[in-house]
C-alpha cells in the first residue's frame, strides 16, 4: 500500500508542477533568461547546429559546462515545443520523491514518517520557486542528488559513478558539490576510498571546467569566479555568510521546512555550508541570496537525508512527534514564505487576457527567420538559430549590463515587442523600462531601417525593409 501510495504522491506533485509551469509559460511569464538560452541550446543540439548561442553571442559552453543538458536532445524529436522541456522538468523533480522514500524506508522501517519526509521533500518550498521560474540544471540536480544518496546506500557503484557525471555534467558548480559530497562520505562512514575518489573528482573537473573549457569556448576568463572578495577582506568575506538579513531568512526557514530535524545532523552542515557559502560568499548577486527563483533546489535532497538520519538516530520512540514536525514546518514554511505554488489561489494566476494576441502576432513570424525580442517572448521563439534579446540599442553597441549585452552585431529581420503595461516589468531586461524600447522602435521608423508590420493590442511587430 505505501509503494502504491508513494507513486500517487508522486504523480500528483508531477502534475502539480507541470501544470503551475505550463501556466505561467502560456501567460507569457517566462523569460529569455533562462528558459530561452537553455532551450535554444537544446534545440540546436537536437537538430546537430553548431552550438553557438545567439542570445549569449557566444558557444553555449562559454557561459556554463552544461555536457548532460544535451541528454535532453531526443526530448525535441518526440515534440518540437519548449513544452515538453518544462514537463520533464516538472515530473523528473518529482521523481527525486524516489530515492528519498526509498532511503527513509529502509534507515526508519516506518511508512508513514518515509512518506511524510518525502511530502516535505516535495513541498520545498526551493523546488517549488524553482519550477516556477522557468528551466535551469539546478533543478535537474537535485533529482541526480537524491539518487547518489541512495545508489551509495545501496553500494551500486557503476550508477553511482554515472549519476555522478551527469551530475557535475549539469553545470560547473555541481562539482563542488561533489567535493563536499565526498567529505560528507568519509565523516558519515568513514570510507575513505569513495569520499577521497568523489572530492578528487570534483576537483579536477571543476578546475578542468573554469580553466580550460569554458575560457576556451568564451575567448575569455569564466565568468563567475568571485572577484568581489578584495573589496570585502576576510571578515566581510565571513561576514557574508550571514549579512544581509535574506541569507537568515533562507537558512531558517531551510531548516524549518523540515521540522528543524537537519539541525541534529551536524555531518550533513558540510554539505549544507557549502551550498550557502557557494551562495552567499560566491556570488555578489541578490538574487541568489533570498527565498525566490532556482537556487534553493539543491538544498531540498540534503535536508531530507539530514532529517532521515536524525529520526533514526533520536526520534526512533517518538513518531508522532516527528510527523507534527514535518507537517508544521511544511505549513509554517507554506504560509511564511509564500512560495509558488501559493499562487494557485490567485484569480491572477489564471490570467490569460493577451495570450490570443501574442500567438497570432508570433504566428505572422516565420520558423527560420532571425528575430529581436522582448524577454517574455524569447521563450516562444527560440526554436532557431538566430534570435537576441530585444535592447535599447541606441548605445554604445559594445556595452554590456549585468550578465546581458546591451545589443548585438546582428540586425534581425523581424523585431517584436510585447509592451502590455500589466506583464512583468522582467519583459525589458536588462533596462526594465518599456519606453526605451519604444524610443527605439520609434527610431528604426523613422529612420525606415524597419517597417510596422503589425500592431495588435500592446504587441508590435516590426519587418526589416
Amino acid at each position: 500500500m505505501a509503494v502504491w501510495g508513494i507513486w500517487l504522491l508522486i504523480f500528483l506533485f508531477g502534475v502539480i508542477y507541470s501544470f503551475f509551469s505550463l501556466s505561467v509559460h502560456l501567460r507569457f511569464d517566462t523569460f529569455a533568461f533562462d528558459l530561452g538560452i537553455y532551450d535554444q541550446i537544446i534545440w540546436l543540439a537536437s537538430q546537430s547546429y553548431p552550438l553557438f548561442s545567439s542570445l549569449l553571442d557566444y558557444h553555449a559552453w562559454g557561459d556554463h559546462f552544461t555536457p548532460s543538458l544535451f541528454l535532453l536532445a531526443p526530448l525535441y524529436w518526440l515534440w518540437d515545443d519548449v513544452v515538453i522541456l518544462l514537463l520533464f522538468q516538472a515530473f523528473f523533480t518529482a521523481f527525486g520523491a524516489v530515492p528519498i522514500f526509498l532511503l527513509a524506508k529502509k534507515k526508519l522501517r516506518d511508512d508513514l514518517i518515509a512518506f511524510a519526509i518525502t511530502f516535505a521533500y516535495l513541498a520545498f518550498f526551493g523546488l517549488q520557486n524553482a519550477i516556477a521560474f522557468d528551466f535551469h540544471p539546478i533543478v535537474l540536480a537535485t533529482t541526480f542528488l537524491a539518487w547518489l544518496f541512495w545508489f551509495y546506500e545501496e553500494k551500486k557503484w557503476f550508477l553511482f559513478w554515472l549519476v555522478l557525471v551527469m551530475f557535475v555534467g549539469l553545470q560547473e558548480n555541481f562539482t563542488l558539490t561533489a567535493v563536499a559530497l565526498g567529505i560528507y562520505f568519509f565523516l558519515k562512514n568513514r570510507n575513505w576510498k569513495v569520499g577521497l575518489m568523489t572530492s578528487l573528482f570534483g576537483i579536477g573537473w571543476f578546475l578542468g571546467a573554469v580553466l580550460v573549457v569554458i575560457p576556451y569556448f568564451r575567448g575569455e576568463p569564466f565568468l563567475y569566479l568571485p572577484s568581489h572578495w578584495e573589496e570585502l577582506g576576510w571578515l566581510g568575506v565571513l561576514g557574508s555568510l550571514i549579512y544581509p538579513w535574506s541569507k537568515i531568512q533562507v537558512i531558517f526557514f531551510s531548516f524549518l521546512a523540515f521540522g528543524f530535524l537537519p539541525l541534529l545532523a551536524p555531518v550533513t552542515w558540510i554539505l549544507l555550508f557549502e551550498e550557502f557559502f557557494q551562495r552567499f560568499v560566491g556570488s555578489p548577486s541578490p538574487n541568489r541570496w533570498g527565498l525566490g527563483f532556482q537556487y534553493n533546489a539543491i538544498l531540498a535532497p540534503i535536508l531530507a537525508v539530514g532529517a532521515i538520519g536524525v529520526v533514526r538516530e533520536y526520534f526512533q520512540k517518538r513518531k508522532k512527534l516527528v510527523f507534527f514536525l514535518l507537517l508544521g514546518g511544511v505549513f509554517l514554511v507554506q504560509v511564511l514564505t509564500n512560495p509558488s505554488l501559493n499562487q494557485f489561489g490567485h484569480k491572477e494566476f489564471y490570467d490569460f487576457s493577451g495570450k490570443q494576441e501574442l500567438e497570432e502576432v508570433l504566428a505572422l513570424i516565420p520558423k527560420e527567420v532571425s528575430v529581436g525580442a522582448t524577454n517574455n517572448l524569447v521563450p516562444h521563439l527560440s526554436h532557431r538559430r538566430q534570435i537576441i534579446l530585444l535592447t535599447n540599442c541606441l548605445e554604445d553597441k559594445t556595452l554590456w549590463k549585468e550578465d546581458m549585452k546591451r545589443c548585438f552585431a546582428l540586425n534581425p529581420d523581424y523585431l517584436v515587442a510585447d509592451f502590455n503595461p500589466k506583464g512583468s516589468s522582467n519583459n525589458f531586461y536588462p533596462d526594465y523600462s518599456p519606453e526605451l524600447i519604444k524610443k527605439y522602435f520609434e527610431y528604426l521608423l523613422k529612420t525606415g531601417e524597419y517597417q510596422l508590420l503589425k500592431q495588435q493590442g500592446t504587441v508590435s511587430l516590426l519587418k526589416k525593409n
